[in-house]
């Protein structure tokens, strides 16, 4: 059910006001205009439809007449032909108009006449049949007479009933038309009324709807701007129900809670400004605490800034130590790698020297076959000499018969002659190759012993650069502590320093925080003041 006495109900029965008139114009429109799309469809569908049909067989039996009168004057076979097949499509022509006339028709006048037409149809058709029939058998004259009478009688009878039946269809569409003409105007004329009704209904109930909110609001903003003004000890005068009666009694509601809030900040404000007075002496004890915690911290500071610059200083110096003793300690290791990797290279120069002594003997060696060698081919060079001789003393025997062998003699001895002064260089050469080779040999075995002494003084080096090197390991061990402690102790050293100084900065924030306090102490007590003043200004209910 609607509670005419709210706002929802109101506007929702002046919407469904609204919407039943709507309904029923749009209801009205719907109806007439399906009554017109009726009368229209009729008008299209059967009187226009039947007045274009009369036309069609009009011009069909008339086609049928000229087409008739053409047999009379053509005597070709092939071209009569062609007009009876003209003549039998207008038959056809006019029999489908016929049909489509008699589905279309729906009074009882219409489809009687449309009866009518077929029959004089059929007669018409009969008579034009007959004449065909008395112009093909040649009997021109009768022909011509059926032509002129019977036929031509007939045809104006068929054509007389199409018109009248065309004339009777154009009747009926003028009528329609003007039916649906007077039945646009009477739609307007209630849809306009209709309309203008639902406006006046309308505009009445939109007045008295805004009579009903705005007289009541009125007072409620009047009671608005008495409490804007302060004034909070009048009620409203008005009980209205609805969305404006739970408005002013929420600003009744508001105005007692409006009216305790206040009492309430006047009771704070007096309070506030007595404990005002409190804080201010004791920011005044907590300011003079912090001004001795500054000057105290101050002196703490400046103590500490000396003990860090000295643990500093002592760090430096303990990593200047710490280099020189990882130099120390890198040189000794990089002797002791150089003087390890020449007693390496001396060891195989040896090997290498000994190496070479051992080939120098074994050339001493082949020196020695190659002299034996050479020892046997002198003592072949002798022997050939003593044979050649021999041959000669034996072709001097033989007289002519010999001479050819005496000189294959002297030429063996010449050649055991060069072979012996060949072996004597070769001999020489050995022998200077032997000496020589025994002369590098004993140099090679000095040369090995001097390396093998000086392999034992770089061994005796080594030692020595070990210790040293272990030593700076050590050293340089005991030093990266150091450094590590010192570094420590200057770290801490700082941070000391750093909290001393951050404790300074606290005892400078507290004292600017007590003025600050002292500063908002005074401003609070101006504003409990203000307070006061303003919540004086409000009339309370008593």
């Amino acid at each position: 059910m609607l509670d005419f006495g709210t706002i929802r109900g109101r506007l929702t029965a002046s919407y469904l006001v609204l919407l039943v008139f709507l309904l029923v114009v749009i209801a009205l429109s719907a109806v007439r205009f399906q009554s017109l799309s009726d009368n229209i469809r009729g008008i299209v569908d059967e009187n226009a439809a039947l007045v274009e049909l009369t036309g069609e067989l009009n011009v069909n039996a008339e086609s049928l007449a000229s087409r008739l009168l053409l047999l009379f004057v053509l005597e070709e076979r092939e071209a009569r032909v062609a007009i009876y097949k003209e003549i039998d499509e207008r038959n056809r022509n006019m029999d489908v108009s016929l049909e489509t006339m008699a589905g279309l028709v729906t009074s009882e006048k219409n489809k009687v006449a449309v009866e009518a037409l077929k029959a004089q149809r059929g007669v018409y058709q009969a008579a034009l049949q007959s004449t065909v029939e008395a112009l093909e058998f040649g009997e021109l004259d009768d022909a011509k007479k059926q032509m002129a009478g019977p036929t031509r009688n007939e045809l104006q009878t068929f054509l007389n009933q199409t018109k009248a039946l065309a004339g009777s269809e154009r009747g009926m569409m003028q009528d329609r038309q003007q039916q649906v003409l007077s039945d646009s105007e009477v739609a307007i004329w209630m849809i306009t009324g209709v309309g203008i009704l639902a406006l006046l209904i309308g505009a009445a109930m939109a007045l008295l709807i805004t009579r009903s909110i705005v007289n009541p609001l009125s007072r409620v903003a009047d009671f608005l701007d008495r409490m804007a003004k302060g004034d909070l000890s009048q009620n409203i005068e008005i009980k209205p129900k609805g969305e404006i009666g739970q408005l002013v009694a929420s600003l009744q509601s508001m105005r007692m809670s409006l009216a305790g809030v206040i009492e309430k900040i006047d009771l704070s404000a007096r309070t506030v400004v007595d404990a005002v007075g409190n804080i201010r002496s004791s920011v005044s004890g907590v300011q003079q605490g912090s001004e001795k915690q500054e000057f105290m911290a101050n002196e703490i500071q400046s103590s500490v800034k000396e003990l860090s610059s000295g643990v500093t200083n002592m760090a430096e110096h303990v990593t200047v130590s710490r280099n020189q003793a990882e130099a120390a300690h890198d040189l000794a290791k990089h002797g002791k790698e150089i003087i390890n990797a020449a007693a390496t290279d001396i060891t195989e120069i040896a090997t290498y020297v000994e190496e070479t002594s051992l080939s120098v003997a074994k050339l001493k060696e082949s020196a020695t076959t190659v002299l034996e060698f050479v020892n046997n081919i002198r003592n072949i060079a002798d022997q050939t000499n003593l044979l050649a001789l021999n041959a000669s003393i034996e072709a001097a025997r033989a007289g002519e018969s010999g001479r050819g062998f005496a000189v294959v003699a002297d030429e063996v001895r010449n050649l055991a002659r060069n072979t012996a002064e060949v072996t004597e260089s070769i001999d020489a050469v050995i022998t200077s190759m032997t000496n020589l080779s025994v002369q590098v040999s004993d140099e090679m075995e000095q040369g090995q012993e001097r390396m093998r002494h000086g392999v034992t003084q770089i061994e005796n080096v080594v030692e020595p650069l070990a210790r040293l090197e272990k030593d700076s390991e050590e050293s340089l061990k005991s030093l990266d502590g150091l450094s590590g402690l010192a570094q420590q102790q200057s770290i801490e050293a700082n941070d000391i320093a750093l909290r001393i100084t951050k404790i300074v900065e606290v005892s400078v924030n507290n004292n600017q925080t007590s003025l600050r306090l002292t500063s908002l102490t005074d401003a609070l007590t101006g504003a409990a003041e203000q307070t006061k003043q303003a919540t004086s200004t409000f009339t309370l209910p008593q």
